[in-house]
């Protein structure tokens, strides 16, 4: 099934609540390949130019950054036909549109990465979390403040205008989001909760949605998880030059200052 599209109450949810969770976009056995792939690039058994085993005698293997750029597997998944779809119903903003893809990581553990916003990274992005395992709060699910992507932004102009600071990732900002989730919880009474999903679901997160990496209730359990972000194709505050942006269709591309539309590759 690759023509998989949104109704009208899940686009709903989604502009409600920051999120959505799409059930069964991938089959058991599409889940299992992608497990097993990245536990041979992570035990060394397969090799992946730009891309280490992991210490698999450590409690958390970290996380694979971009692996897209030098794996077709994971350029697969990021531009994978199932996604198109219910991508393009909501990448402008909660509005209809083409999309990039142009980042990946990839969680064999959970993260437990303090409140975020993913726009401060990534100008315009939204993402598509992709759960090959079932995901709860025993393997260090994602916790979430629904709505909250309809609010303020935390900028890297507000980091420094705040603290002097321009290192985008000190800790300085990840306490001016909880600065933000505070205000918003308690004057918007806008809650905090888990997101659970079982293996093959995809869940669509908007880029302002502010979130965290919850902790992981049984250490050591597996989370595994591609996290793919995507910007608008005609997006024109993109300042990454040197990162690929890919469509679906598999065309290659770089934004170039003053011409956002960059030159295609095959």
């Amino acid at each position: 099934m690759l023509n998989i599209r949104m109704n009208p109450e899940q686009i709903a949810g989604y502009r409600r609540d920051g999120f959505v969770v799409l059930p069964e976009v991938f089959t058991p056995g599409e889940c299992h390949a992608v497990i097993e792939h990245q536990m041979a690039l992570a035990e060394g058994r397969l090799t992946v130019e730009g891309q280490e085993p992991r210490d698999t005698a450590a409690a958390n293997w970290g996380r694979s950054f971009n692996p897209h750029v030098h794996d077709a597997e994971a350029l697969h998944l990021l531009i994978h036909p199932k996604l198109q779809a219910p991508l393009e119903q909501v990448v402008h903003d909660g509005q209809p549109g083409q999309a990039d893809g142009i980042q990946t990581m990839y969680f064999w553990h959970g993260s437990t990465q303090r409140r975020h916003q993913d726009q401060y990274y990534l100008p315009s992005c939204m993402s598509a979390w992709c759960a090959f395992v079932d995901v709860n709060e025993d393997n260090g699910t994602i916790w979430v403040q629904k709505g909250s992507h309809r609010g303020d932004l935390v900028t890297k102009d507000d980091l420094r205008n705040k603290y002097g600071d321009a290192d985008v990732f000190s800790e300085h900002y990840n306490d001016m989001v909880d600065a933000l989730f505070e205000q918003h919880a308690e004057v918007d009474g806008l809650k905090e909760s888990p997101v659970v999903a079982s293996a093959g679901d995809v869940v669509l997160f908007h880029g302002r949605l502010i979130h965290r990496g919850g902790p992981i209730g049984k250490p050591g359990m597996f989370r595994h998880v591609m996290a793919n972000h995507y910007i608008p194709h005609d997006s024109s505050d993109w300042p990454y030059t040197e990162w690929p942006r890919y469509d679906f269709a598999g065309n290659k591309r770089f934004t170039t200052l003053g011409d956002h539309v960059g030159a295609e590759q095959p």
